[in-house]
């Protein structure tokens, strides 16, 4: 009997041991699997009226099972520069129990999106990163945008707002990046971003803002990149710009009046990229040393009353420069003609300077007509054989017709469009014009497009000028915002000035303007 019981002892032990370890293994896994998250629900209703007001739609890849802070928004998949990823969100799950998920980036970028900038964003207080440009948003800023006091980016250029910015943005203390240009806006930039102190990257070219540039921004000893071109401010410009010693992007251009100096970008060593157009300067440009500037690589100075002669030396890196339309004087250095320019300059130059000497005395003509940037001739209604201008036109370049009769200069860089072309071409139909075929084809310039008569008889002459703008669309998407701005002189008087195709047209694309003057020559 103890044999047996000993027996029967055992076994039941043998039976116990699995049991455990069955129970000890269903434990662990229930310990390995991690605690649900979902996204703060403020944040995922006021995500959800962001995309319905903007008439956008989730991916499946960051909002499985209607929770957006999930799969790709909570891994490690990029989102800037991803088109695969768009629009996209990122959460951070930092709560103790990492089971409540906060939305910090968003991006609607390039989408078409219409409508205004919805107020619900207030409730993504998280946001660090919230781009919403190259839309076709319309309306104001909403003042609620300031609620998001931990924003580092912000970005919503390339749309079409209006009006200025709130001044609730001065609460934005952390931002480091405003990419507002081509947006809209107007008025002067509020005084309550001279808070803004950690900005290191301002894009804030092509609106209206009015007004002087602000003092303040010399506060901003951080920034590396400000871009403040076609705006409608006030010079002087401001002398605190000097301390802005990172800097080296710094393009700002068409100032409104005043007159300034040259001098504060000496204290910019870093410069890589310095555009000071139409900025009414007026200094000499031996009031700075060019070659102090060991990374300077484009320098653009044109269109100002700087006097006289070219720097005697620069910087090894500066591969493209521009002082086009001053009031210089003396000869060209040895580092601009140490390969012999009458080599390197096509014929006719002579022709297109002030005091030409070409026919002088001797009257050639009494008209000329052109069809700009055009491969043949062609005659128009109003029996004008307009001449072909094919010439292959660049940064810095000119033609002149062999009889001579006419000629042509263009002078500027397409900044950030290393395919930018200086002609362009459309087959479609043209409004208001029995001449469609004339506007097919035209010339692009970045800076300054001119024409010149050569050889033409004492008189008054009926000088007629026709455009249409065909490069932006008449679309309801981003690819129809956009200015093209420009004045227009004759004679070296102005006749229009902030001259736009498109809303003398009646706001309009393929409609072709006309405008004549009557000129003495």
């Amino acid at each position: 009997m103890k044999t047996s019981g000993s027996s029967s002892r055992r076994h039941g032990a043998a039976l116990a041991t699995p049991l455990l370890l069955l129970l000890l293994l269903l434990l662990l896994q229930v310990a390995a699997v991690p605690a649900q998250t979902t996204t703060d629900p403020t944040e995922a209703a006021a995500l959800n009226a962001v995309f319905a007001k903007l008439g956008q739609k989730a991916s499946s890849a960051w909002n499985i099972s209607g929770d957006p802070c999930t799969g790709a928004a909570t891994d490690g998949t990029a989102i800037d520069n991803n088109p695969n990823f768009n629009p996209a969100i990122k959460c951070e799950c930092t709560d103790q129990n990492n089971t409540v998920c906060h939305i910090t980036r968003l991006k609607i970028y390039a989408m078409d999106a219409v409508g205004q900038i919805p107020e619900e964003l207030r409730n993504l207080t998280r946001l660090t990163n919230l781009d919403l440009g190259i839309n076709a948003l319309t309306g104001s800023v909403p003042k609620e945008l300031g609620n998001l006091t931990n924003l580092v980016s912000l970005g919503f250029g390339s749309n079409n707002l209006n009006g200025s910015l709130p001044s609730e943005f001065g609460n934005l203390v952390k931002l480091k990046q405003l990419y507002i240009d081509s947006a809209g806006l107007s008025g002067p930039l509020p005084a309550s971003l001279s808070k803004l102190t950690t900005m290191e990257t301002m894009w804030a070219s092509d609106n209206d803002f009015t007004g002087q540039i602000p003092d303040y921004i010399g506060s901003w000893t951080n920034l590396t990149t400000l871009r403040f071109q076609g705006n409608s401010f006030q010079g002087p410009l401001p002398t605190t710009l000097s301390n802005l010693i990172r800097l080296n992007d710094l393009r700002i251009g068409d100032i409104v009046n005043g007159s300034s100096s040259l001098e504060f970008i000496s204290n910019m060593p870093s410069l890589s990229t310095l555009i000071l157009r139409n900025c009414k300067i007026s200094d000499s440009l031996t009031s700075v040393n060019f070659s102090q500037f060991a990374n300077l690589n484009l320098l653009f100075l044109g269109n100002n009353s700087l006097s006289g002669s070219l720097p005697s030396s620069i910087g090894s890196s500066l591969k493209t420069l521009d002082f086009s339309y001053n009031q210089l004087s003396g000869n060209f250095p040895s580092w601009a003609s140490g390969n012999s320019m009458r080599f390197i300059l096509p014929s006719g130059l002579e022709c297109l300077q002030r005091n030409t000497p070409c026919f002088l005395g001797r009257p050639q003509s009494s008209s000329f007509a052109v069809d700009c940037g055009s491969r043949r001739s062609i005659s128009g209604s109003d029996n004008s054989m307009y001449q072909a201008d094919d010439a292959n036109l660049t940064a810095a370049s000119y033609f002149v017709t062999g009889a001579p009769t006419w000629g042509v200069s263009n002078v500027g860089t397409f900044l950030n469009a290393p395919n930018g072309s200086y002609t362009i071409f459309s087959s479609r139909q043209f409004q208001s014009t029995l001449d469609s075929e004339l506007f097919q084809t035209a010339r692009m310039s970045p800076s300054s497009l001119r024409y010149y008569g050569i050889g033409l008889e004492n008189g008054n002459y009926t000088v007629t000028l026709q455009f249409a703008e065909f490069d932006y669309e008449d679309s309801q998407t981003w690819k129809s915002l956009g200015r093209r701005v420009f004045d227009i002189y004759i004679q070296g008087e102005r006749k229009e000035q902030n001259f736009d195709i498109r809303k003398a047209a009646g706001g309009k694309s393929y409609t072709a303007v006309k405008k004549i003057y009557t000129i003495p020559l």
